[in-house]
């Protein structure tokens, strides 16, 4: 009797050992057959956990509050990339004021949900080439950062400029993306203009940058432009001018 226990409880033991053996192959298999859908993979959340958690965050803020902006006129159409931000209860688009070539009604932005509309041009300022834009309505599938609450006040741009520091945009260069770029400060030039070392091309004027503590120091303007009696006109496309935020006046949404 004691033998034939002994032998049930053998058999017991491999049936087990054999049933937890598959359940581990088949949940091997089956992640391995089974992919992320796209939508996963562009999540606005799916950021390097390699990342420090500030970054992470910071990253989230700039891929959830970028937009594209189209604007049209005649049978041409220019696009460009905006941060999408509140105040007052009211949503707008802030961008490069060099892209905006027609008029309210010909000008669209685009995100995941569809296109919205604009509303009125808050701002047009061509001096330091920014636009301000209100919207019809708010953006479903986007997350409106709050402006100007998170740019950094008064001796703090001393720290938030600093040669070095970290920062992020998203953009549609090239009319891809949206695509998520890091760069270093690298430079503090006259006329206020902050110098990125990053990447840039046509499509990503107007992109938000955010230090990699999450506040909101200006927009993309330009590529550095180089010229040599040997090679002539040439774009830098790794150096990248950014306008900084306290050119822009901000009274235009808060009266």
């Amino acid at each position: 009797m004691n033998i034939l226990k002994k032998i049930a409880k053998v058999i017991i033991a491999l049936l087990i050992g054999v049933i937890f053996a598959f359940i581990v192959f088949y949940s091997v298999f089956v992640s391995a057959i089974i992919l992320p859908t796209i939508e996963e993979i562009q999540s606005f959340d799916n950021v390097s956990v390699n990342l420090p958690a500030q970054e992470r965050n910071t990253i989230k803020k700039s891929k959830k509050s970028t937009v594209r902006v189209l604007s049209e006129s005649g049978e041409r159409i220019s696009t460009l990339t905006g941060t999408y931000f509140t105040a007052k209860n009211r949503y707008f688009v802030l961008t490069a004021m060099h892209g905006i070539i027609g008029e309210c009604e010909q000008t669209k932005i685009w995100a995941p949900s569809g296109f919205t509309d604009c509303l009125q041009f808050v701002a047009l300022n061509e001096s330091i080439d920014y636009a301000i834009i209100e919207l019809k309505e708010e953006i479903s599938s986007k997350e409106p950062i709050r402006l100007p609450h998170l740019v950094p006040k008064g001796k703090k741009w001393e720290q938030a400029l600093a040669t070095q520091n970290k920062v992020f945009y998203t953009g549609f260069p090239n009319s891809t993306g949206p695509l998520t770029f890091s760069g270093n400060i690298i430079g503090y030039m006259e006329g206020d203009y902050i110098y990125l070392q990053s990447f840039g091309w046509g499509g990503s004027s107007g992109a938000g940058v955010f230090t990699s503590d999450g506040k909101f120091i200006g927009y993309l303007l330009a590529l550095d432009v180089g010229e040599t009696e040997e090679y002539g006109i040439d774009v830098l496309e790794d150096i990248v001018i950014v306008v900084p935020a306290f050119k822009i006046d901000w009274t235009t949404i808060l009266n």
